[in-house]
This record gives structure tokens, sequence and C-alpha cells, in this order.
């Protein structure tokens, strides 16, 4: 088929589509109801969300397949990919965001059941409200700082110190610690350690990989010092965390971080 009949073609699909969504009034739904929803999403409005009861499919949404199936991984995948961008714009860490997206998606890819498909796009919808309600009720940060949590969020696997953050932000050693203290309340060292134990507890919980690959992958020079840096933090080693933990759910009920209070000399 030459370029031109198959553009000949398109125009004739497209024709017949507008037609009959037009003759059997199945029109797309209107674009501000659909904005509405992911910035309930974006604003980590969770009651609306529950009110809402939001679905996979619903009237106006298009058909992207005449397969059932096929037609609702397509809506997924849109889906997702909308709630990551509303997310990043609303504040969430760009790699938090994609990497729960490419986890959900690549999860959806493995189910070949309708009802399961729904079930997933309802956790993946309130996994982000969730995160982006937590967020909401955090600080506002200077535009500074939050060039500096993404650049650490980014290389949780460097030895990151302040003169790479600081030259990063076109700043002062001095300035870019005062700034990022005075903000967030932690040092730069305090703040990598605790994104750092965070994703400790995620492989640890989701993972099959070793004490000392997590070791490694989070840029702590052994094992035993990562071990001992996780006790401090949660009063547990991470093998005692991974028997705990291992038999969550995924993401949905995500083991919490408690971390144990220093004791009084």
């Amino acid at each position: 088929m030459t370029e031109m009949s198959e553009d000949r073609e398109m125009n004739r699909e497209y024709a017949s589509a507008l037609k009959n969504s037009l003759d059997m009034e199945t029109l797309h739904m209107p674009y501000s109801q659909e904005m509405d929803f992911y910035e309930l999403v974006k604003e980590g409005n969770v009651e609306a969300l529950r009110e809402l009861a939001p679905r996979l499919i619903v009237d106006g949404q298009g058909l992207l397949s005449k397969n059932k199936l096929r037609n609702m991984r397509y809506h997924f995948i849109i889906g997702t990919a909308f709630i990551t961008r509303f997310c990043i714009e609303g504040g969430m860490d760009k790699e938090e965001a994609y990497t729960l997206s490419d986890v959900y998606i690549r999860r959806m890819d493995e189910l070949d059941d309708g009802a399961d498909l729904e079930a997933l796009h309802n956790k993946m919808v309130f996994t982000f409200a969730e995160r982006m309600r937590k967020i909401r009720k955090g600080k506002a940060y200077s535009l500074y700082v939050r060039k500096a949590i993404d650049y650490l969020f980014n290389n949780l696997n460097k030895n990151v110190r302040v003169r790479d953050l600081a030259e990063h932000l076109g700043l002062s050693e001095k300035y870019t610690a005062t700034l990022f203290k005075k903000e967030t309340g932690h040092t730069v060292l305090e703040y990598l350690e605790e994104k750092r134990m965070e994703q400790a507890c995620n492989l640890l919980a989701y993972s099959d990989y070793s004490y000392a690959e997590i070791a490694d992958t989070l840029s702590y020079c052994s094992q035993s010092y990562f071990t001992k840096v996780f006790k401090k933090n949660f009063g547990i080693t991470p093998m005692e965390y991974r028997h705990k933990n291992s038999g969550k759910k995924f993401l949905s009920d995500a083991p919490g971080i408690e971390r144990t209070e220093p004791a009084e000399n």
C-alpha cells in the first residue's frame, strides 16, 4: 500500500468511526471530565476518588481495540502515563513516578483476566494518590531544594558529597548545606541515609536481591556496614526485616518505616 492510499484508508476509517459515534451517541467523554479525574490523583484527594470509584473502562473512553482484553491494556497504559505525568507536575520525584509506572505496567502485562486488570488499575490509582497526599502534607520546597532532592534521589547508588550537590546546583557548598538543612530539617547526608533506608526496605520486601547486592546497590562499602546502619535506623537487621515483610502484597501495603529513637546517654 502506497503512502497516499494508506492516508486515504486512514481518513476513511476516521470518518466511519466518527459517524458511528454520532449515530450511536457514544461520543468521548468531555475533556474537562477526564482532566478532573487526573487532578484528583495529583491533589492526593483520596476521599473524592473513593466516592468516584474509578474504573478502567467507562462510557466515553473510546474503543482502542476490538479485543476486550487488549482494549483494557491500552487504556491502562494511557491512564498510567497520564497519572504519572500529573503527579510529577504535582511534586512527585520523577524517578519515583516513572518507576511506579513501569512496575505497574509490567505487572499489568502479566494479567490475562479483566477483573484482575480492573483491580490492578484501582490499586495503581490509589497508590499514586496516597503518595501525592503525603507529598501535599509536606513542606513546599524552593526550586534549588527540589532540584537537590531530585539529584540525591537519582544518585542513591553513588557516594554523593555536599560538594557534588553544590556543583550540580551552581551554589557554594556552605549555602547549599545551609539551605538544604533549613528547608528539609536534615543535613544532606542524613537525607541520603533516610532515602537509602527507604529503598532498602523496598528491596528487602519486594525483591530476591541478596543483602550484599542491596548494600552495593545503595553504595554501602560492605554488607556489614549496611547491616549496622539499617539496625541503627530500625532496631532490627535486614534479615529480620525481610522475614517480617516478605509476605506483603505488592505496593498496596508497603512495609512501614519506623525508625528507632537513639538511646539516651
